[in-house]
């Protein structure tokens, strides 16, 4: 991933292995297991920027956990879940976290950090 060289902040989504990868420095810094688009909702690979960071207090009628990345892309996005499941294709599209890694990885993300996605 030479063309990542040398950004402060940025997060891989690994949709092979299914973990997203937080990176400061070029180094790893945490790693989550996340669950990706279901085969007939493929979350779609490419570069993405993070463009707006959104807080749920509580469950709402979509569940998308108690944080939420949007991305430069209108297909797809990170969030957390409060009902899983989480891991495996499951989702329409999005990244699926747990809530509790989102909350940890959302702190560390600002508007404008790079999300890699490769297959």
């Amino acid at each position: 991933m030479k063309e990542l060289t040398g950004m402060e902040k940025y997060i891989v989504v690994n949709l092979t292995s299914l973990r997203v990868s937080y990176y400061e420095d070029d180094a790893l810094i945490t790693e989550y297991s996340v669950g990706i688009g279901k085969t007939d909702t493929p979350t779609p690979p490419g570069t993405y920027q993070v463009i707006e960071k959104l807080v749920f207090e509580q469950l709402a009628a979509i569940d998308l956990g108690s944080r939420r990345l949007v991305l430069s892309s209108a297909k797809t996005c990170l969030h957390g879940s409060w009902n899983g499941p989480v891991e495996g294709y499951v989702s329409g599209g999005c990244v699926r976290m747990y809530n509790q890694d989102i909350e940890e990885l959302f702190e560390k993300v600002e508007i404008g950090t790079p999300v890699i996605m490769i297959s």
